[in-house]
This record gives structure tokens, C-alpha cells and sequence, in this order.
């Protein structure tokens, strides 16, 4: 082959994945929330690691979130659009990712619910796959879903829900059939500042929680910075908390 026709293959290759990359950016598939939510099954990145059991859910006030139903974890909520799904629906090929639109702001891949030893041990990074036992989740008249799994041996109800017409989240965590003590994390990050009226700053301001007076919440050092956790007692308990961002 002459080094005039190689060039003329090479131009011909870097053409058609110019083509290629150009075909799968110019048309995206981006699913359009109506005025029902919008629930879709998905890989997901989330910290650099491709998450295999994740459900994020699209409302019709333009609020999203994405959830990890193999760790009971919100990982993320954003405004905006939806999500783009062309990585999963186009030509079927790797890596068949969903990727939120919008501004998103990530939170925690770390289970919301644990038994600690004391309140002052490390929060698991993890739940191992079969200690957590998914049983699917059932859906409010707002056609909302509430996870339910079973983890430390208590089952486990997750409702989120949008308030204020999306100006902010509202999570119901339940627990029954507890035999001990267990802990939420509401938030983790860097700083946790104390605000007024049971609120507080989260990474710097990032974003806000507030919770009930009687939770007794209480904020405590890690290793990576700060951990805002509340007790939930043994037997039947719930907190119900609100993320403003």
C-alpha cells in the first residue's frame, strides 16, 4: 500500500468516528417527564464507579433524584431536565449509562441506615450485597415510589418526596421490627454548621437539612470531616427530614 492510500485509510477511519461520536451527540435521547413521574432502572456513575442497581425518578416539578437500591442511598438530587439515555437506548453498546441532566448535587452512596457499636464508630462505606434484601416499592396517589428493604435486621421503609412545589425534598425513613438500636446519617460532608430551628449547612453551604426538634440530631468528626446523625430506637421508629438546596 502507498503511503498516498494510507493516509487516505487513516483519514477515512478518524472520519467515520468523528461521524460516529457527532451521531451520538447531535440527536440525544432525553426522556421528558409529563405529569406523572418518571421511574427508570439504570447503570449510573456516581463518584467514579459505575452503580448497577439504581432507580432515579423524575417529577413533574423538575426535581430529580437518584437512588442506590442496593444500599438504601440517595445519591444525588438536581433541577432541570431529566435524564439523557442515549448511552442506553442507541446501537445497545457500552457503557449503557443514564446520565441526569440539569445541576446536580451529589450526596451520599453510603447506606442511610446502620448499627453502630456506639455512636462514635466509623459509618459503613457499604452494605455487602446479600445483607441488604430488596422487596420492591409501592407508589403514592402522587404515583411517588417508597423503597422497602429489609437491612441490620429491621425492615425499612424510604419515602421522598417533593414539597414546596420543588423547592425542597422531604425523606421519611422507617424502621420496624427492630431488635437494637440503629442510627441515620442524614448528611456528611466536610462542615455541618448549626443553623436556627433545628436546620443546618451542609458543605459549605451546599445545601440545607432541617429536622424535627425531638430527633436528637447531633453532629460528630470524622475522619473526612463531619457526620450529622439522629438515633432511631428499637422496635418501630421514623425520622422524617427535609433537604433544601
Amino acid at each position: 500500500m502507498t503511503i498516498c492510500k494510507r493516509i487516505m485509510c487513516c483519514l477515512a477511519f478518524f472520519t467515520c468516528c468523528a461521524s460516529y461520536t457527532w451521531a451520538q451527540t447531535a440527536n440525544p435521547y432525553v426522556l421528558i417527564v409529563g405529569s406523572k413521574p418518571y421511574l427508570l432502572r439504570s447503570y449510573l456513575m456516581f463518584e467514579g464507579k459505575k452503580r448497577t442497581h439504581v432507580i432515579s425518578v423524575g417529577t413533574p416539578e423538575k426535581v430529580s433524584y437518584s437512588y442506590d437500591l442496593k444500599q438504601g442511598a440517595l445519591l444525588q438530587v438536581w433541577r432541570g431536565q431529566f435524564i439523557d439515555v442515549t448511552e442506553m437506548w442507541k446501537d445497545r453498546g457500552e457503557p449503557q449509562l443514564a446520565k441526569p441532566l440539569g445541576t446536580v448535587l451529589p450526596l451520599s452512596d453510603a447506606p442511610a441506615i446502620a448499627a453502630l457499636a456506639d455512636k462514635d464508630a466509623a459509618w459503613p462505606d457499604s452494605v455487602a450485597f446479600d445483607d441488604l434484601r430488596n422487596e420492591g416499592y409501592v407508589l403514592d396517589k402522587n404515583k411517588m415510589p417508597t423503597f422497602i428493604y429489609s437491612s441490620n435486621d429491621a425492615e425499612v421503609s424510604d419515602q421522598i418526596a417533593v414539597q414546596n412545589g420543588g423547592g425542597s425534598i422531604d425523606r421519611t425513613l422507617s424502621i420496624s421490627n427492630s431488635n437494637g438500636l440503629l442510627y441515620c446519617r442524614i448528611a456528611a460532608g466536610p462542615v455541618i454548621e448549626v443553623l436556627k430551628d433545628n436546620t443546618y449547612s451542609v458543605g459549605n453551604k451546599a445545601y440545607t437539612v432541617k429536622v424535627p426538634a425531638d430527633a436528637k440530631a447531633f453532629i460528630r468528626k470524622t475522619k473526612n470531616g463531619q457526620e450529622l446523625l439522629a438515633p432511631l430506637a428499637k422496635g418501630t421508629s421514623s425520622l422524617t427530614y427535609s433537604l433544601i438546596w
